[in-house]
């Protein structure tokens, strides 16, 4: 699942440069819409509803994936 929100990530916020223990907001191109459409491709990529409360901004991608992996 981590690999998924990394590729996922690095796409949606052109930043190559992002690792697991890196908190959203640091991605370069980290924005309120961005935010919106990262969680939409992760709603749809793991195919659960993710509420955007449940995806804060100040959480790691790494604990972002263990918060999704406790919840399916």
């Amino acid at each position: 699942m981590l690999n998924e929100i990394m590729t996922l990530a690095t796409d949606i916020f052109e930043d190559d440069d992002i690792l697991p223990t890196s908190r959203l907001e640091e991605a370069k191109r980290f924005d309120s819409m961005n935010l919106v459409q990262f969680i939409i491709e992760l709603s749809e990529a793991f195919e659960m509803d993710i509420e955007d409360e449940e995806v804060e901004k100040t959480m790691t991608f790494a604990e972002l994936a263990k918060r999704l992996e406790e919840k399916r």
